[in-house]
């Protein structure tokens, strides 16, 4: 990309969730206020020197720093100084423009990314970014996203009123063999394994290990915090007449490991029994999905899911296929963009346990997991895992896998998504070598109707595609280098 196609797509942005521009008179209090706004949503940039979309169009934005270059440097230093506790992944660049006056100007780009840390201004509050707006959080606010952030964790907090005949003892002596435990005291173990403290001389269980070995967490910990299966016949939920159940929805509940065997053991059931269909010259199954990629999928929903929120992961199992929705957004620093290679441990003891269940064990935890599904249902043809999240969603994380072979292009789309993000029929065709117009737009109009794409439709003229609910990230943009910036024209 290079300076005038990166200021174009400046240009394209309006103010949302992820994206903010303020002129450089603006008053520095104003530009701190959306820094930590979008900081503490999912990071997101920040441009000095542009005009609001609102106010003008096109080139006439483009205001430049030196309308007031005292003032950028005061917001610089109140970036630096004036948030609590300081940014840990924020970018300052500059980009090349002509001001509206044609004269040599630059854009300041501030870049966040998110990350585990909630961020205030000093002395005046705390800030979230909804919408193209920032709203203040009041202390309940911050508290709770303090919890879907991983700043603080559900697991950590002690289960007062919670002891030992509470635990499902089978599990704890099998969990102590694998650790080669000889302690004989339930409480005293959990304790030197960081499932547990004391207070005021007793022994207390906290939340992972009530999650982890007790017979029944829900009933323990008085919440949802099991696995709701949703069995349908078709594709579609059926929301007239009678329900399209295959089977009545039911919970599963239980310590975690139980949780994840048990789900799975349907899951696999299901795809290892179903009749099989004609293809070629054969009989295949009708289900393709790995099954390494499903079990998968539960144990990531199970280990990283948000236990602070009243609600059990779903899992609704359809012909074309499965959705895992998990409570709690992405916690830390991981974003769509970044699932795939980074991580960031929302409950650390419940991962750490888990992998410690010797062959009963559902995770390796070395932080392949995510990036090997990708692998096997490539292997498989079928299409990527998709990741969803709200709006699309309601505070949670949706994993869809689907149960259909890929479309020869879509690896060249898929591919030019991860970099450019959106996609038009004319680059459909230009990438693919498609020269039939209605044949891309047949394309990308079939993939809209599997859920594959989302149709954003700003002006009939300007009709683009991106995945759905992926908010087009600009914090993921990086200026062009100096030899590739030309003058604006």
């Amino acid at each position: 990309m290079n300076n005038k196609e990166f200021i174009d797509r400046l240009l394209s942005y309006q103010e949302w969730r992820v994206f903010e521009c303020k002129r450089a008179l603006v008053k520095p209090g104003k530009v701190l206020e959306s820094v930590v706004a979008l900081a503490n949503a999912d990071g997101g940039l920040m441009v000095i020197g542009l005009e609001d979309p609102g106010k003008a169009d096109g080139d006439a934005r483009l205001i430049g720093i030196s309308e007031s270059t005292d003032n950028v440097s005061e917001i610089l230093n109140a970036v630096h100084k004036e948030i609590d506790p300081p940014l840990k992944n924020v970018r300052l660049s500059e980009i090349e423009i002509l001001n509206t006056q044609g004269r040599p100007d630059k854009l300041l780009l501030i870049s966040l990314d998110p990350d585990a840390d909630i961020h205030s201004i000093k002395n005046d509050g705390t800030f979230i970014r909804r919408g193209g707006h920032n709203r203040q959080l009041t202390a309940r606010e911050t508290l709770q996203l303090k919890y879907a952030k991983g700043a603080i964790t559900f697991e950590n907090e002690l289960s007062e009123g919670v002891g030992a005949e509470a635990l499902d003892q089978p599990l704890l002596e099998r969990y102590k063999k694998y650790t080669a435990s000889a302690e004989s005291d339930a409480l005293e173990f959990l304790l030197n394994n960081g499932l547990g403290a004391r207070k005021n001389d007793n022994k207390l269980i906290n939340n992972a290990g009530v999650l982890l070995f007790g017979q029944n967490p829900s009933l323990s910990l008085k919440r949802k915090c099991g696995i709701k299966i949703t069995h349908y016949v078709g594709n579609q939920p059926n929301y007239s007449g009678e329900p399209n159940f295959l089977r009545r929805p039911f919970s599963i509940e239980g310590p975690l490991l139980y949780q994840i065997k048990a789900s799975f053991d349907y899951i696999k059931n299901w795809i290892e029994t179903s009749s099989p269909r004609l293809e070629g010259t054969g009989f295949k199954g009708k289900y393709k999905y790995p099954l390494w990629v499903v079990h998968e999928a539960i144990t990531n929903a199970v280990i990283h899911r948000d236990y602070s929120i009243q609600n059990d992961i779903q899992v609704r199992m359809f012909d074309n296929r499965i959705e895992i929705e998990s409570p709690g957004v992405f916690a830390g620093n991981i974003t769509i963009s970044n699932i795939r290679n980074d991580r960031f441990a929302r409950n650390p003891l419940i991962e750490r346990t888990l992998n410690r269940f010797g062959n009963e064990s559902p995770n390796l935890d070395i932080g392949e997991g995510v990036n090997r599904m990708f692998e096997l249902m490539r292997g498989a043809n079928l299409y990527d895992p998709l990741y969803l999240l709200p709006p699309l969603t309601s505070n949670s994380v949706l994993v869809i896998l689907f149960n259909m072979e890929k479309i020869s292009y879509w690896d060249t789309v898929s591919q030019y998504l991860d970099k450019f993000q959106r996609i038009t029929n004319k680059e459909l065709r230009k990438i693919s070598g498609i020269k039939d117009s209605v044949k891309a737009s047949r394309l990308l109009k079939s993939w809209v109707k599997n859920k594959l794409l989302e149709e954003v439709v700003p002006s009939k003229k300007n009709t683009y595609y991106k995945r759905p609910g992926a908010k087009e990230q600009p914090a993921l943009f990086s200026p062009p280098p100096e030899n590739e910036r030309p003058s604006r024209h």
